[in-house]
């Protein structure tokens, strides 16, 4: 198989000189500058920075206003206003992140493109844990069903960021960051009662004394199935329990202990296909996914610019569908510093281990080679940032390396960036960084993954004894090489700006991104099988380092105070992305094939993505707050997205200090909506409902 050459255009390269030559202006408009010295502004305790958001770059914590990355926060106003009962759903009031809930409980994710449920490319933690193993990149709704009333923020990271958190932090990630339990002492009693979902959560927490907080919580939810295209119910039960004790042996550590478990049960339906017999069945199923896990942290904060931590975490999860079934264990430990060393330099370091371990079982539709796949990785890298001018111009470069030993090698991610401040309330920012993706274990071990379809028009074979008709298709993919890791170059160019008197501030971020090496499913051949019950075509294939692309786009956020009493933020983002095959085709059943898996990935996010929220206090006790999002219509692989304008809302009555009212309405401008199916769900297309429910939350 032959390699072809990479994609390059005029417009593409016209871009990345833009980024060179912003560099250079930004260079000389700070060297024309009287510049400050900067001061010391002295320790800041644990307490003071409690609800700060900050954002993850390069596993530096930073504010936002300084991170050298595209940003976006959620911050404790939109999780208690936005009309939505879930950090999925949240996340599609962020600019260029696309949510696709193809089902009840199952969520795909996109950054900036390629929205996949399994093997992801975006990176999401709850207090910098990944959700997930690394053996099975999937994403879970039972994992990230949190308590929302526990959540300090969440943050997502646009590109790799000037580093590599995790390996699925490719196109970005997304960071749950949860309240210590000094901020929820206190009670917490919350029912919904809707058309769709009824559920209910409660919280204790206290403070066990002067230095030391617990909190104990449970929650627990049931949703009706959406309407489906076929006879099944895709209902889902969910439920989980926790507890967080926060110690502070001096004012500038924190001591975290923290742990919880889960369990979901949805209704999940899928082709059953049948080489033997030739048959494929239409089965209706289950998807239960149940587990626990638990996190120790420690934090020093000596000052604004060094500080310390170190965490271990470990975990287990057991899921059981028929496209999979398997048990992960995980578990691992992290240390972070950062030290300044002068006026002008500040070096920060990560290392940590983490190791998987996974038992696999045959399903109806899939196996394993191995009943116990294993992986041990080990990473680390360093940052120095460094004040080229003292509040003016800062340079920021790195390393992140990671080892797997499935992989047998070491991969390195350098980046660099620089941020110039235009004044006291403006910001300019430039960065280049590059990721590198191994593949999940699971993807190098797979013996048979079994699918099937309709063929778009029935073969028909002259036989001797008549006709022969052949209707369906049944598939095989096979995955038993060792795949290289794929590859990303990021460039990214960002502005921020605050208005005066806290007005609101103004955003934009633009990217261009070279992927290589990316994974695919590429058809191997194709034959009719005429001996069993039911003739079928069989199609075997395998999994590849199939494809190299590129992306580019913006993303830009207004949020604007229109008066002490109204709230406006307008988001929007553009993308287009573009990929072709690596191997040259052999055949024509190989190039249909592999242009299939093109169209999997090409254009499988929407081009145009937009939400407006409008928060109004309409009276000293009632609040309304609106949101309507949308996103253009798309043509991929599995078929035509349709356009998505929708409008969310939720009326709230503080009826006392402790008791909240609120009426809350979801998809309220059509009966339904119809969400894609995601390029790698093995279910069917869905349509979700629209819903209104009441929400009564009491604190005391």
């Amino acid at each position: 198989m032959a390699i072809q050459s990479s994609i390059s255009s005029p417009a593409l390269r016209r871009l990345k000189q833009g980024f060179a030559g912003l560099s250079m202006l930004t260079a000389l408009h700070a060297g024309a500058q009287e510049l400050p010295t900067r001061e010391d502004e002295g320790p800041v305790s644990l307490e003071e920075l409690a609800n700060t958001p900050v954002i993850i770059s390069s596993r530096l914590e930073s504010q936002i206003f300084n991170a050298p990355t595209g940003s976006f926060v959620f911050d404790q106003e939109d999780i208690e206003s936005l009309p939505v009962d879930s950090i999925p759903e949240m996340l599609r009031y962020a600019p260029g992140v696309h949510i696709v809930r193809p089902s009840n409980g199952i969520w795909g994710m996109g950054i900036r493109g390629v929205n996949s449920r399994f093997f992801n490319r975006a990176l999401f933690t709850v207090d910098e844990q990944n959700v997930y193993a690394s053996i099975f990149a999937g994403l879970f709704g039972s994992q990230h069903d949190l308590l929302m009333e526990d959540v300090a923020s969440v943050e997502v990271a646009y590109g790799p960021g000037g580093g590599t958190w995790d390996n699925n932090a490719v196109n970005g990630m997304v960071n749950v960051r949860m309240k210590t339990a000094f901020e929820t002492e206190g009670s917490l009693l919350r029912i919904n009662l809707g058309t769709e979902n009824r559920g209910a959560a409660a919280r204790i927490g206290w403070a066990v004394d002067q230095k030391t907080s617990a909190r104990v919580y449970a929650k627990a939810n049931q949703r009706d199935s959406s309407l489906t295209r076929f006879p099944y119910e895709n209902d889902w039960d969910t439920a989980r329990a926790g507890f967080r004790v926060d110690h502070r042996p001096t004012s500038h550590d924190l001591v975290s202990v923290s742990g919880e478990a889960f369990y979901s049960d949805l209704g999940y339906a899928y082709n059953l296909a049948d080489f033997d017999t030739g048959s494929l069945d239409f089965v209706a199923d289950t998807e239960r996914l149940a587990g626990a896990n638990t996190q120790f942290k420690w934090t020093r904060n000596v000052s604004n610019d060094s500080s310390y931590s170190v965490r271990s975490w470990f975990g287990y999860s057991d899921l059981d569908a028929a496209y999979a079934a398997f048990g992960i264990w995980t578990g691992g430990l992290e240390a972070r510093g950062k030290q300044r060393w002068s006026d002008a330099h500040t070096l920060s370091f990560n290392i940590g281990a983490a190791y998987d371990e996974e038992h696999t079982s045959s399903t109806l539709a899939s196996d394993f080679t191995s009943r116990v796949l294993s992986s041990f990785v080990t990473y680390s890298g360093f940052q120095h940032e460094w004040a080229l001018s003292p509040k003016k111009l800062t340079f920021s470069w790195g390393v992140d390396f990671r080892y797997d030993n499935r992989a047998e090698h070491t991969t390195t991610s350098p980046n660099a960036s620089l941020i110039y401040e235009i004044d006291d309330s403006s910001r300019v920012w430039l960065s280049y960084s590059q990721a590198n993706r191994n593949p999940p274990v699971s993807l190098s071990v797979i013996e048979s993954l079994r699918s099937g379809k309709a063929l778009d028009a029935p073969i028909r074979i002259p036989t001797p004894g008549g006709p022969l008709t052949l209707e369906h298709s049944l598939a095989d993919a096979v995955s038993d090489q060792l795949l290289d890791a794929e590859e990303m170059d990021s460039f990214e160019a960002g502005y921020r700006s605050a208005f005066a008197d806290e007005k609101g501030s103004f955003m934009l971020n633009a990217f261009l991104y070279e992927y290589d090496k990316l994974i695919g499913r590429v058809g191997v051949n194709s034959f009719p099988v005429l001996t069993t019950a039911t003739p079928y075509v069989k199609i075997n294939g395998a999994y590849d380092n199939l494809l190299e692309g590129e992306a580019y786009g913006f993303e830009a956020s207004l949020d604007w105070k229109l008066s002490p009493r109204h709230r406006a933020r307008f988001n929007y983002s553009f993308k287009k992305d573009k990929f072709e095959s690596l191997i040259t085709p052999q055949n024509q059943f190989q190039e249909d094939f592999i242009n299939f898996s093109i169209g999997e990935f090409d254009e499988s996010t929407p081009d145009h993505m937009a939400t407006l929220n409008l928060s109004s206090e309409i009276a000293d006790d009632w609040n309304l707050d609106t949101g309507l999002r949308y996103t253009s219509s798309y043509n991929f692989a599995k078929g035509l997205q349709p356009e998505i304008f929708q409008l969310d809302a939720r009326l709230s009555w503080q009826k006392t200090e402790s008791l909240r009212l609120s009426l809350v309405g979801r998809n309220l401008l059509d009966p339904t909506t119809q969400e894609a199916r995601l390029k790698d769900f093995f279910g069917h297309w869905t349509e979700v409902k629209r819903e209104a429910y009441l929400e009564i939350s009491a604190q005391f």
